[in-house]
């Protein structure tokens, strides 16, 4: 049963390949207001934000740059900081995947998972865009590129370690259209059941560290790195930082995101909450994005 006494709120943790831009303190805003709503409604408040701070992408970046990435994103996080102060943002919170109590929770999580048999060691096929840091099928590109970033995603075939997101298909099926596990506006609801009936494939959970360096280390495997949806999802749980927060708060009432990240918040996110045991989110709540000249405004096009 629901605790109408609590409230907790969630903006996606950013991506600090570059400065802040508009689309970062739209969202912000938006769970400033539902925060604050909901604490003059009398409700105990819980508002999450934060950065997502590994990946390939990241690691490209400072090394174009000449610096360590850890270096490189603690001054690009320093900007998102210092935006949301300037917008008297209220988060209770400010996760960072290199939180070493996040990396260590996410190593627990994975272990976990591979433990009963949810992961496995396979070859992984697929193209990937570095810029979205997801894999694509050919269904999600247009004329061959990623519509987001105009660019040929990458084909690759190597070996990593595969999560059982196929196994999850028919249940999340049955919590979508119950509404237990809503999505809103009901349109992205309908995309994404019909996406889902279309057939849910194992992902990839990691990259060869020797590819990939800048990720938390698998536990089971130091020659891999994890792939860094599931590192980055495990910050709804983690940033609650406390087991007393996690029993008060979860789940969370409201997650915002942009649509581009739908997708893999309301499939690969669900999916790792079903198998540690954990109840879903309530809601997922998607809005559009800025765009320039008709196209996305994106810190990885250059754009804003």
């Amino acid at each position: 049963m629901t605790n109408n006494k609590k409230f907790y709120v969630t903006t996606p943790i950013y991506y600090p390949n570059a400065a802040p831009h508009a689309g970062s303190a739209y969202t912000t805003i938006a769970a400033d207001i539902l925060s604050r709503w909901n604490s003059l409604l009398g409700k105990e408040v819980y508002f999450l934000t934060g950065t997502d701070d590994h990946g390939q992408k990241i690691q490209e970046v400072a090394e174009g740059k000449g610096l360590k990435p850890k270096q490189f994103v603690d001054e690009i996080v320093k900007g998102y900081k210092e935006l949301f102060k300037s917008l008297n943002i209220t988060n209770n919170d400010f996760v960072r995947t290199t939180d070493k109590d996040h990396e260590s929770k996410v190593k627990v999580l994975l272990q976990e998972l591979y433990d009963k048999k949810l992961i496995y060691k396979g070859v992984y096929e697929s193209y990937y865009c570095v810029g979205c840091e997801q894999y694509k099928t050919q269904r999600d590109l247009v004329d061959g590129k990623c519509p987001d970033h105009n660019k040929i995603p990458e084909l690759k075939k190597e070996e990593a370690y595969m999560f059982k997101l196929s196994s999850f298909q028919k249940e999340l099926l049955i919590k979508i259209n119950s509404g237990e596990f809503e999505i809103l506006p009901l349109d992205k609801r309908d995309e994404m059941i019909s996406f889902i009936e279309e057939g849910l494939q194992d992902i990839s959970i990691s990259r060869r560290k020797e590819k990939v360096y800048w990720g938390v280390e698998l536990p089971f495997d130091k020659e891999h790195t994890c792939y860094v949806w599931v590192d980055a999802f495990w910050n709804y749980i983690t940033g609650l930082r406390t087991e007393s927060n996690v029993k008060k708060f979860w789940p969370v009432n409201v997650q915002l995101m942009a649509k581009d990240i739908l997708r893999v918040h309301a499939t690969i996110w669900p999916a790792l909450l079903l198998a540690s045991g954990m109840k879903l989110p309530e809601k997922l709540f998607v809005h559009g994005y800025f765009t320039v000249a008709g196209k996305k405004m994106s810190k990885t096009l250059g754009n804003v």
